[in-house]
């Protein structure tokens, strides 16, 4: 394992933070969640400028000197020169005014084939195909949260999902890639480079993406089996409970992968956990679970069915003002807790596996038990997830109970047993921990 780079230790006291201006002259906003001010008469240029300013974080000068001598270095070759002093950064978050390039270099967007051919895009966003009618409807309630997400984004995104689904029929659209290609595209403010790392992580076999949302979803199903088998090694008091108050794996492990995170947490803790699976690779997201499953875990076992229920649905709402817990740090700690979390060889043997038959349906194992283990940080963490307090926006009706089953199929008659949009219910550097079978990078 790399030794940690005394450069890129952070001192005790830090210089004041500062904005990192992106190529859109957005300044940084630390609020996130929520484009506030926006107006109906928000200018299409207006509300680009506002969405941006809420995916912006402040940066210390010593972290954005760290990115800008990485990028100008050439990332793609930092990345495989110093991989856990790289990864060790990108758990604290990527500058937004970087996480594009980033983003691109990580997943090799150079080295993937099947891409759009240059100048083929107005043609295939305006074609029409058997998921346009569904992509339509789903696009409004993508980001509802976001009010400068307007009419003007949600064509971006109909056009961006339109063209991918006509690019390959053989996955189409399945509910759940909307928020996918929505980050993207917040994050490039691009269609064309939205819709070729869409297509990137979708189709590469180093990602793989596809899996989740083609007929019958192989790869969720088989990713649900891995994540509920974890759980209960790592945290198996907690799936007992979950058992006994009849909250199956199919509750939390599907509104989580099934948008891989992003209709689950404010945007600004998304961003930081998708640095993480960007840069990382799909099977960290069995560590993020867990890790969030170890640092709510106190929480969870004093409540019964529907206060379950209604908790992991409230984790989106949290209050993401200025403070130090606000959900971007939060979320830099819990990336950092991921460390702690080792994932079997024999697990991401299976994962990476080619997808058979039996990958088309997921039967939770009620008789998994193991011994409990944890890590330095959840006491910490613990604290600061308060979801349950008054510093919530608002109060978060009890949702109705839905079948849990995810969407069956991503061709437009399966569609009709899909979940509802609101998935079931709706730092400084220290010295790496072990992470064993630690998921390749991309």
């Amino acid at each position: 394992m790399e030794a940690p780079n005394e450069a890129d230790q952070q001192p005790e006291q830090q210089p004041p933070a500062q904005p990192c201006s992106n190529d859109q002259g957005s300044s940084t906003n630390p609020a996130c969640g929520g484009a506030e001010g926006s107006s109906a008469e928000d200018t299409p240029a207006v509300a680009s400028s506002k969405l941006h300013e809420a995916m912006e974080h402040e940066v210390i000068p010593s972290e954005l000197a760290k990115w800008s001598e990485m990028i100008n270095t050439d990332i793609s070759q930092y990345m495989k020169l110093h991989p856990d002093r790289f990864h060790r950064r990108v758990r604290r978050g990527i500058p937004q005014c970087f996480r594009w390039q980033v983003w691109k270099a990580a997943a090799q967007l150079n080295e993937c084939e099947r891409l759009p051919q240059p100048g083929d895009y107005p043609a295939m966003c305006q074609q029409e195909n058997a998921w346009t009618k569904l992509i339509k409807i789903d696009i409004s309630q993508t980001f509802p949260e976001l009010r400068s997400f307007d009419a003007n984004w949600q064509q971006r995104l109909l056009s961006v999902l339109n063209a991918y689904a006509g690019l390959n029929p053989h996955v189409g659209y399945c509910r759940g890639m909307n928020f996918v290609a929505g980050l993207l595209l917040l994050v490039s403010d691009s269609e064309e480079e939205s819709l070729a790392v869409l297509t990137c992580l979708m189709d590469s076999p180093r990602f793989g993406l596809s899996g989740f949302y083609r007929e019958k979803l192989p790869l969720l199903h088989r990713y649900m089996r891995a994540g509920d088998k974890l759980v209960a090694e790592v945290v198996p008091e907690l799936r007992k409970h979950f058992m006994k108050e009849n909250v199956p794996p199919e509750v939390y492990l599907t509104q989580w992968f099934l948008p891989l995170f992003i209709n689950c947490f404010p945007l600004s803790m998304v961003l930081v956990i998708w640095d993480v699976i960007i840069c990382e690779g799909l099977p960290v997201i069995l560590r993020i679970a867990v890790s969030m499953l170890q640092v709510l875990k106190d929480a969870l076992l004093s409540m019964h069915f529907e206060e379950n229920i209604k908790f992991f649905k409230k984790m989106k709402t949290y209050d993401d003002n200025d403070g130090a817990f606000n959900a971007y740090h939060i979320g830099q700690l819990l990336m950092e807790h991921t460390e702690c979390v080792q994932i079997p060889d024999s697990t991401l043997e299976y994962l990476s596996g080619e997808l058979g038959e039996d990958d088309g349906s997921f039967v939770f194992d009620e008789s998994l038990e193991a011994d409990l283990s944890g890590g330095s940080r959840l006491q910490r963490l613990r604290r600061m997830f308060t979801f349950g307090s008054t510093r919530h926006r608002s109060a978060v009706k009890p949702p109705e109970i839905a079948s849990t089953t995810p969407p069956r199929s991503a061709s437009p008659e399966g569609m009709s047993q899909a979940l509802p949009l609101e998935m079931s219910s709706s730092v400084s550097d220290g010295d790496p921990a072990s992470s064993g079978g630690q998921a390749p990078m991309i």
